[in-house]
């Protein structure tokens, strides 16, 4: 997946910017993830009951090592995962800025990770209003 989404990057002058990149690559990200993590038996099926097994069950995250590194680390309350988790609905906000950065990477990610999430909430935002504009107009007012 990360070199694909390399290959995406536009490496000649005018650059593209980190936030046009993100809307780019987030149409059908989801699915390309399951994929990859499907193919890399990173996840499994569970099957509903013994006496079926292969029906079709829900997919769940096998037990890897790699699995157990990245909980190990969220339950660690690793300040910059802490920030991400609380920007994405998944933890309580700590505070309204994001912590010090150990680097300009990791500064630029959450800083295009907070302009993706506010785009986000603007978007949302937009087609509320036109949805109430449209029961509107459907209802005769």
């Amino acid at each position: 997946m990360r070199g694909e989404a390399a290959s995406g990057l536009v490496r000649e002058a005018p650059y593209e910017r980190v936030e046009d990149w993100l809307w780019r690559r987030g149409r059908g990200l989801a699915a390309g993830y399951l994929a990859a993590l499907t193919a890399e038996e990173q996840i499994t099926r569970q099957h509903r009951s013994r006496r079926l097994p292969l029906g079709g069950g829900r997919s769940v995250l096998a037990d890897t090592p790699a699995r157990s590194a990245a909980l190990e680390r969220w339950t660690a309350d690793e300040p910059v995962l802490g920030w991400l988790g609380a920007a994405v609905g998944l933890r309580e906000q700590r505070g309204e800025d994001p912590p010090e950065a150990a680097g300009e990477a990791v500064a630029t990610v959450l800083a295009a990770v907070d302009n993706a999430l506010r785009d986000l909430e603007a978007e949302r935002q937009r087609r509320s209003i036109e949805e109430a504009a449209f029961d509107n107009v459907w209802r005769g007012y």
